[in-house]
């Protein structure tokens, strides 16, 4: 397979030495080069226009990367390869439009004359699953995750669409399988990491999550769901004070299309949360609604109706344990999580980041 990736590469070279060797004059000899550069150039225009749009879309400015979309779509046009045009589609599906992303996956998968990828199908299934998520399919997306896991195929990001789905579906036995096979790479995935402190919040193990969080917080991971699901932590315990710093910084986090949460929803829960007079009755709300609320969406509202808050620490909530013990391990401190695309990324090696 190596070989054969790389004879357009030694044709090429065998062409050029075979002009130079040649006795013709060298004005030919240059005209001929210059042909011959143009062909390759030419052959070669789709990879060409995928690096250029990758090249806009590491940019922090969101901005500039409308710049991409149109040089994918020439890209995809003059015959892109199959496992770059996946990649096109994960950009499409994370910071452009998810549908334009799913087309370009499903599109391959339908396609029979496709030479079997058995490692690049599953990781378009698992890419389309997060298209079939955003369109507010759960069971659909569980489905498809499921199918490439029974397969046997693993990856990072099979896992955190999976254990995702899994939680938000309320299957704590599936989340509680991902979270074991997956905790291997824990250590290089905060969505994995914040995946094993949200099934500890959804089971009740509150010091557990507060442990968790408190080493994932402490990474400064980019998107904002670990602040959330802290903030409900430190909302256990009546700490709303340390609940509000942390919404504060899942506000200013990351937000993209895969974001399992919306900015706007965050907000309103920290605007009752820090309102003396709606404090206690947001606490109680947020406690009260975990599964709710750490899937991104907002806590039923209770009738009750209680004095003003102007404490930020509450009474009559759980008793958090004195204090949080250090991450697990010093290399583990030393973890700073990358938040910039990397090829890696641009390969689709996954968030939901998501953040």
């Amino acid at each position: 397979m190596h070989k054969k990736k790389n004879l357009g590469l030694w044709l090429s070279l065998l062409i050029i030495l075979s002009i130079i060797a040649v006795p013709i004059p060298a004005l030919t000899k240059v005209l001929a080069l210059a042909l011959l550069v143009g062909g390759v150039v030419f052959w070669k225009r789709s990879i060409l226009f995928y690096i250029q749009a990758n090249r806009h879309l590491i940019k922090k400015d969101s901005a500039v990367w409308e710049k991409a979309w149109p040089l994918y779509q020439r890209a995809i046009k003059s015959g892109l390869q199959p496992a770059y045009r996946i990649t096109a589609a994960s950009m499409y599906i994370q910071r452009g439009d998810a549908k334009v992303g799913k087309q370009i996956i499903e599109e391959y998968l339908a396609d029979q004359n496709k030479k079997e990828d058995k490692a690049l199908v599953n990781i378009a299934k698992t890419m389309v699953s997060m298209v079939y998520w955003l369109e507010g399919d759960l069971d659909k997306a569980f489905v498809a995750v499921k199918e490439v896991f029974d397969s046997g195929y693993r990856d990072k990001n099979l896992f955190i669409n999976f254990g995702t789905y899994a939680l938000e579906k309320g299957d704590l036995p599936m989340a509680r399988i991902l979270i074991k096979e997956g905790s291997h790479y824990e250590k290089e995935s905060p969505g994995i990491h914040d995946n094993r402190g949200w099934l500890e919040l959804l089971e009740g193990r509150w010091d557990e999550a507060n442990q968790t969080y408190t080493n994932l917080t402490s990474k400064g991971p980019a998107f904002p769901e670990p602040y959330l699901h802290a903030a409900q932590v430190k909302v256990h315990y009546g700490k709303v004070g340390e609940a509000l710093a942390l919404l504060d910084r899942a506000i200013a986090s990351r937000f993209s299309n895969t974001t399992s949460i919306q900015r706007q929803n965050v907000i309103e829960l920290k605007q009752r949360l820090e309102n003396p007079r709606t404090r206690r009755i947001a606490a109680l709300e947020i406690d009260q609604n975990t599964a709710l609320v750490a899937s991104g969406k907002l806590p039923l509202e209770l009738a009750n109706t209680y004095a003003e808050e102007t404490a930020l620490e509450l009474t009559g909530f759980a008793a958090e344990p004195k204090k949080p013990k250090a991450a697990r391990k010093q290399e583990e401190d030393d973890y700073t999580p990358n938040t910039e695309l990397t090829e890696a990324d641009l390969e689709y090696a996954r968030k939901h980041e998501q953040p």
